[in-house]
């Protein structure tokens, strides 16, 4: 009976330093070399910022091996990062002593629809210098994950001055 070789196909690889950013919508890793009449492919689309692995096999090794003779799944890791997003701060970063916590606005847009950044920043209350950082508390809509941003010029100098006070009119005459 003839000797039947199984046919050898190459695996797919990632192109190198390709990055995915995230956007709010499915994303996909391109893949070179891939073949859907002979692999399958799993764990290649996702939508949050973070690190992932796609999966390929051979939809039959009985009849196909990868190039090197062997026929297990290829695991290529992929990653999706954080979209940068930059602070908008307040114009006031000068403040009159209340007793009261004060500091800079802050605020970020996300640039993705449906999407609100909820930002939250550090504050003084004492006479002082400060530095005010800007974090993001949470992400209102959409996919409602703040693991999606990462804030950039997140940080802003700020002072709480002394209060004047207005000295008691003398009424002396003596």
């Amino acid at each position: 009976s003839p000797i039947v070789t199984k046919k050898s196909i190459e695996k797919p690889t990632t192109t190198e330093g390709i990055s995915y950013t995230y956007n709010g919508t499915n994303q996909t890793i391109n893949l070179n070399g891939f073949d859907g009449e002979t692999m399958n492919i799993s764990g290649n689309t996702e939508i949050d910022a973070g690190s992932y692995t796609a999966t390929v096999s051979l939809k039959d090794s009985n009849n196909y091996q990868w190039t090197d003779g062997s026929t297990g799944n290829v695991s290529l890791s992929w990653k999706i990062n954080a979209k940068s997003v930059a602070v908008t701060w307040g114009s006031t970063t000068s403040f009159v002593y209340n007793g009261k916590e004060q500091g800079p606005t802050a605020s970020a847009t996300s640039g993705v629809s449906g999407e609100t950044i909820n930002v939250i920043r550090t504050t003084g209350v004492n006479v002082g210098s400060y530095t005010s950082t800007a974090s993001i508390s949470s992400v209102s809509g959409g996919r409602a994950n703040k693991n999606n941003y990462a804030l950039t010029g997140n940080t802003k100098q700020f002072t709480i001055n002394k209060k004047a006070i207005q000295k008691p009119a003398s009424n002396y005459s003596g």
